[in-house]
């Protein structure tokens, strides 16, 4: 196993975690969004209770992370989660950090009980695809998505 993993924590995030997080995704996911609206965005998901995000930490720096939403369907009498988001930082990858940070996701949503876990990843994405597929995640639904202005 590479030291790199060894050495990393993964922990629950907090709000002063925001800034740290938004320059993060910021490398991933540019967008014309302000920066400013990017952290109350998330301190407002950091509130609340069905929520949760976990970060990778390697000597005190923020090198990945992972979000996901727990949700109550009354249709199938059970909880299920949704992965948003899982990052690594480009100079990071390939060091086992995304599997660390997905299992311990995992688990953390086996323990209260989810029965489902959901995520999406671009077709042409084929790292995330692998991983998701490694730790038993299967194709099972397509997801289309139409944005609003």
């Amino acid at each position: 196993m590479d030291r790199t993993v060894k050495s990393i924590k993964i922990r629950s995030a907090n709000e002063k975690d925001s800034l740290s997080l938004v320059i993060l995704a910021e490398e991933f996911m540019p967008r014309e969004v302000d920066k400013e609206k990017r952290v109350n965005v998330l301190k407002q998901a950091l509130r609340n209770l069905n929520y949760e995000l976990l970060v990778a930490e390697l000597e005190g720096e923020i090198v990945g992370f992972i979000d996901q939403w727990v949700i109550h369907d009354f249709t199938h009498g059970a909880k299920h989660s949704y992965i948003l988001n899982l990052y690594v930082s480009s100079k990071h990858r390939s060091k086992g950090i995304a599997s660390k940070l997905l299992q311990e996701a995992m688990e953390n949503a086996r323990s209260i009980e989810v029965s489902e876990i959901h995520v999406t990843a671009r077709f042409d994405n084929r790292l995330a695809i692998n991983l998701y597929k490694k730790h038993g995640l299967v194709k099972e639904h397509l997801q289309l998505e139409k944005e609003f202005k």
